[in-house]
């Protein structure tokens, strides 16, 4: 077994046990609902007293029988042990109690708590390159049959479920707490799938280009790469600089710039994954981050 296939597994096992652990204490505890396959073994849960593990891997066992196609063969078996292993944890943390009392007076703590444990759960298991099938799989199919993109599909699909579930259990207050905690399972998922390793791109327009990159390479130990342009007003050519560097860099850069050339145009755009040389590995190749 490779190390990275074991990376990924202990991600996955690490991200279903934030999942389950935000929606047994915080979601199931506080009578809040949830989106997805989730949302609908917690209204089993209500409905017949179903454990929410033995529930999600049933549901799950038809869908991955139907929807094998759409995954490659590791995607397939990531899937399958991504959703073994949300059962196992649902069921061990309501075997366990409740080990976050519950929150009647500070639903929105509990809106939150459900919202960042599941969010940050889903992160960790989507980047490892895992899922935990259920509506995944629906609106892949509904993709490929009909042409309808998955993030419709899986709105409409939580909004079912959080319908059916106010009918059941769930409270119109206790349904805008769950609605606020999606939101910030998404967000927090966004955050995951944009990546952590922010930075800025810097583009400055200058006469005194070449030195301000000597400078950009020696004070700040950064690269930059010219780019050749025509100024559209004139047509005289221009030297571009292009450099990327971390947020804490940005005022540094700007002083060097200004003490060159104070006439300069500088661009600065926020860039949302920096990958390469300076951020995710030295100059001799070594990874920061292993």
């Amino acid at each position: 077994m490779s190390k990275k296939l074991i990376k990924q597994l202990g991600l996955i096992a690490l991200g279903t046990a934030f999942m389950a652990f935000g929606i047994i204490n915080f979601a199931v505890t506080n009578h809040m609902a949830e989106g997805g396959f989730t949302g609908v073994t917690i209204i089993l849960y209500h409905l017949f007293g179903i454990s929410t593990g033995i529930s999600n891997l049933l549901l799950n066992i038809p869908m991955l029988i139907i929807g094998y196609r759409q995954f490659s063969k590791k995607g397939f078996w990531l899937t399958i042990y991504g959703t073994v292993m949300l059962s196992i944890f649902l069921s061990l943390f309501e075997m366990l109690g409740h080990l976050i009392p519950p929150l009647p007076n500070d639903m929105i703590i509990a809106s939150l708590g459900m919202g960042v444990l599941v969010g940050t759960g889903l992160g960790l298991i989507f980047n490892a390159g895992g899922t935990t099938g259920g509506v995944d799989i629906i609106a892949k199919i509904v993709k490929d049959k009909i042409g309808i993109p998955m993030a419709r599909t899986m709105f409409a699909f939580d909004a079912i479920v959080i319908g059916i579930s106010m009918i059941i259990f769930l409270s119109f207050t206790n349904a805008i707490y769950t609605i606020i905690g999606l939101y910030i399972a998404a967000q927090i998922i966004d955050r995951f799938q944009a990546g952590f390793r922010a930075g800025q791109e810097v583009l400055i327009i200058s006469d005194k280009f070449e030195q301000i990159a000597d400078a950009i390479h020696h004070q700040m130990n950064r690269g930059a790469t010219f780019i050749h342009g025509m100024g559209s007003y004139n047509k005289n050519n221009k030297t571009i600089i292009l450099t990327i560097i971390n947020k804490r860099e940005l005022n540094p850069l700007k002083e060097i710039i200004y003490e060159i050339d104070p006439q300069a145009f500088v661009s600065v755009s926020h860039v949302y994954e920096t990958l390469g040389e300076g951020f995710t590995f030295d100059s001799n190749g070594i990874p920061y981050f292993d």
